[in-house]
Formats: structure tokens, C-alpha cells, sequence
């Protein structure tokens, strides 16, 4: 047997032939994709109960908070994957559930002061994916 693996020698052709810029916007999302699957796990754990006490129960959250946490614990591991694998709708999906979550925590700020911490760094990421994204297009187009 060959120690010759075509699928990982086309990924390191494919990442040698990435500009800097891309190289990083590469990095980035998937480092953004680690955060949506750890989060989305986090919202799983506060649905079900683990590691609250009594006082935080999600049966207590306001109905607002209950269906954002739903959202993210649903849409941001979803998106998660999709980042990682460099699927082209996992961008937007990502950008709308972040849209999301800051519009349910303007609308209805009562118990999401749990879900504020993660929609105040995916504004930041979001604001990173666009310096990166950009920089990555001039970097494409002066080639």
C-alpha cells in the first residue's frame, strides 16, 4: 500500500496555490466554525439543563430567549459544519444567524444576557470576515 493519499495531496496543491490573505481568510473561517460548533454545544447544554442551576433553568428564560437559544443551538452548528467543509451557503447562513441574534437581542434583551457575550463576538467576527474577505479580493485582483 502507498503512503501516496490523492485526496490529501490535491488539498496541499490547493492550499499552495492560496495567497496569503486567502491563506488566512482560509484559517479564519475555520476558526470561526470551531467557535459556532462549541457554541451551538453550549446552547444544546443549556437547553438541556446541564451544568445550571435552578436559577437559570431554560424553562425560566422569557419565550425570546427560549427561541433564540433554539435558533443558535440549531442554525450556528449547521453553519459550523458547512464553514469547515468551505461550503459557499455556510457564509450566509452564518451571517444570518448572527443577524438574527442581535435582532432577538434588541427586540426581547429580558434573559438574553447569556446569549449578548456570543452575539457581541460574532458581531466582531463578522466585522473581521470583512476586513479579511476584502483584503483577500484586492490581494485576487492586483494578480
Amino acid at each position: 500500500m502507498s503512503h501516496y493519499d490523492p485526496i490529501d495531496a490535491s488539498a496541499r496543491a490547493q492550499w499552495e496555490n492560496l495567497s496569503p490573505w486567502r491563506r488566512r481568510l482560509f484559517l479564519f473561517l475555520r476558526g470561526v466554525a470551531a467557535f459556532l460548533l462549541l457554541e451551538g454545544i453550549i446552547h444544546w447544554a443549556v437547553i438541556l439543563g446541564i451544568g445550571d442551576g435552578p436559577a437559570s433553568r431554560f424553562e425560566a428564560m422569557p419565550m425570546a430567549a427560549q427561541a433564540a437559544v433554539i435558533w443558535a443551538a440549531i442554525i450556528d452548528p449547521i453553519a459550523g459544519v458547512g464553514l469547515w467543509l468551505r461550503a459557499g451557503w455556510a457564509i450566509v447562513l452564518w451571517l444570518l444567524a448572527t443577524l438574527t441574534q442581535v435582532v432577538l437581542g434588541i427586540w426581547a434583551p429580558a434573559g438574553m444576557t447569556r446569549l449578548m457575550l456570543f452575539t457581541l463576538v460574532e458581531l466582531a467576527l463578522v466585522v473581521a470576515y470583512a476586513v479579511l474577505s476584502i483584503r483577500a479580493a484586492r490581494e485576487s485582483d492586483q494578480d
